[in-house]
């Protein structure tokens, strides 16, 4: 059944039929306006009556073609007269009631003259400038006076979601009914004694109450563009997150994004290494670890090992996610790097076991061959013994010699440490080395700028290392002279120097210091000064050496100074 409008409704009700029809029409949907407009129109053709229908020229073309499916013949689209709102009522952008007034009269005045029957249809622009409002006012005052008295038909429309209430309020007092989009009504505030002009006190009223208006209005205006901006920020936003969480998802490490109530994402790599295996234990119990940590210390790096097999590398950040605060875990596996870390270890291992080996070999082969060569002289020959025997005793104790440093660099080391004052063990060096500088005419002198400095260290290891390097001194000064050892406190080091007037060493020497098993003393082994750079390399420290042939050789040692809390830990 085809829907009435409430146009034809109207138009059919015996009141309307009986006097003259101002009608006040407030839409809020353009099809339901542009279904109204259509009937009203084809009802006012098909009687034969002219018709004005003034509205934007948009409307006007669906009108146009909404008329053509009626196929009308050409006679009545003759009696179709139709104008655009904005030259029919404005006039360079502002309303300009008096000219449109004139318009009407002149376009109505000859057609009602001739005695046709004539209905118009006006779309009534509000443009946004000071006193618009009362002309409208007065514009409708004067077309219903008009209308009354012609005897006609006449639609204002207005659009009911931006025109102000109050106006609303002042257009029901100069029209006879009252439309809608789906009813209608006589005016409920309809009054001739309306249509006098308005008085000076009604028109400053009005134009209050439309700045007020504009004022909101264009409050409106700024709150839809900032709505409208935020709309597209948080759109382009959405955006960036779904092709965030997709490129995430194709990442190969897994990531997880987690909030205090559970985790809230993961891409695929991490649902098939953890949510979806035996290991989402660890990963959960990772989880509270950090949560207990994170909240003392902001951590952002952490290790997780799982099944004393795979190793990850935890790189942990706060983030917003969903509106909602929340952390992302990325797991960098780096198990595959750790085996070949362990790998590597074990070669470099097993080089240095074959380098030390081959150096041992070389080194207990020369003794060994000095001895069989003098056991097998021994055999073969009369002479006196006595020498033969001394070389022998000579080549075993240095074999002897050998065997004890090897067994001192190999055996495990259990480290003694406490707190001590450096100044004093370095006097205890050089009181236990007091004979050997004197038989040799070399004395030792002490150095230091403070009777106390104290490191934290295993002591008989330090004093091995000094009684290493003093030795040296001793052994490079065959012409006597002078030891200077130097103690001085750095910013959180202490500075400890041997500094000997011996032959000294040339820079092709010095590079080869620390290996094993090589010396430049006749009767050295090397494994004295290995084992002095293995002491300081385990207590923090450094051995930096400087020589000049025939000047002297100076070994300068930093140690850490003792710090709060280090001695207890």
């Amino acid at each position: 059944m085809k829907r009435i409008h409430p146009i034809i409704s109207m138009l059919n009700d015996a009141a309307v039929v009986k006097s003259t029809g101002h009608i006040l029409y407030m839409f809020n949907e353009l099809d339901k306006y542009i279904e109204n407009a259509v009937d009203y129109i084809y009802q006012g053709l098909i009687k034969g009556e002219k018709v004005l229908f003034v509205e934007e020229k948009d409307v006007i073309n669906q009108i146009v073609n909404r008329l053509d499916e009626f196929e009308l013949e050409d006679d009545y689209k003759t009696n179709f007269i139709y104008m655009s709102s904005h030259e029919f009522y404005l006039n360079e952008g502002e309303l300009d009631v008096e000219r449109a007034g004139n318009e009407l009269t002149g376009l109505m005045r000859p057609l009602l003259d001739q005695g046709h029957a004539v209905r118009t249809w006006g779309a009534v622009p509000l443009p946004n400038h000071e006193s618009t409002f009362d002309r409208v006012r007065t514009y409708e005052c004067d077309c219903d006076v008009f209308i009354s008295k012609e005897r006609m038909t006449s639609v204002c429309a207005y659009n009911a979601l931006t025109i102000p209430a109050f106006l609303q309020n002042e257009l029901f007092k100069t029209h006879t009914h009252f439309m809608t989009d789906e009813s209608f009504s006589i005016s409920p505030l309809f009054d001739n004694g309306d249509h006098k002009p308005l008085s000076v006190h009604e028109v400053q009223r009005l134009q209050r109450l439309e700045k007020k208006f504009n004022n909101l209005k264009d409050v409106n205006h700024r709150l839809e563009y900032e709505n409208n901006l935020v709309k597209l920020k948080k759109e382009a936003i959405e955006q960036s997150e779904q092709k965030l969480r997709m490129i995430i998802n194709e990442l190969p490490i897994p990531i997880i994004i987690r909030n205090k109530t559970g985790v809230i994402f993961s891409n695929n790599e991490a649902k098939e290494q953890f949510l979806l295996t035996n290991h989402h234990k660890e990963v959960l119990q990772f989880f509270e670890n950090y949560d207990h940590q994170h909240s003392e210390g902001n951590l952002s790096e952490q290790p997780l090992l799982i099944d004393s097999i795979h190793y990850y590398v935890v790189y942990s950040i706060d983030l917003m996610y969903e509106d909602e605060q929340a952390v992302m875990h990325s797991f960098v596996d780096l198990s595959q790097e750790k085996e070949n870390e362990k790998l590597l270890i074990r070669s470099e291992k097993m080089a240095i076991v074959g380098e030390l080996a081959a150096s041992i070999a070389h080194e207990l082969r020369n003794p060994l061959t000095s001895v069989k060569g003098f056991f097998q002289m021994m055999k073969t020959t009369n002479e006196k013994m006595d020498l033969y025997y001394t070389i022998i005793d000579d080549e075993l104790s240095r074999i002897e010699q050998i065997a004890s440093e090897l067994l001192s660099l190999a055996k495990p080391h259990i480290d003694n440490w406490k707190e001590h004052n450096a100044v004093r063990l370095i006097e205890e060096v050089k009181l236990l080395l007091t004979s050997q500088t004197n038989m040799n005419n070399i004395r030792i002198l002490l150095e230091t700028d403070s009777a106390e400095l104290n490191i934290t260290c295993d002591s008989h290891k330090i004093k091995q290392v000094f009684i290493n390097l003093i030795k040296n001194a001793i052994d490079s000064m065959g012409n006597g002279g002078t030891i200077f050892l130097k103690i001085k406190e750095l910013c959180s080091d202490i500075e400890i120097q041997v500094i000997d007037q011996g032959t000294g060493m040339p820079r092709e020497l010095l590079e080869r210091i620390g290996e094993a098993f090589y010396t430049t003393k006749e009767k050295g082994t090397g494994i004295g000064l290995m084992v002095c750079y293995q002491i300081i390399e385990n207590h923090q420290g450094t051995i930096d050496v400087q020589s000049e042939v025939n000047l002297g050789t100076t070994f300068t040692i930093t140690l850490p100074k003792t710090r709060v809390g280090l001695v207890e830990s």
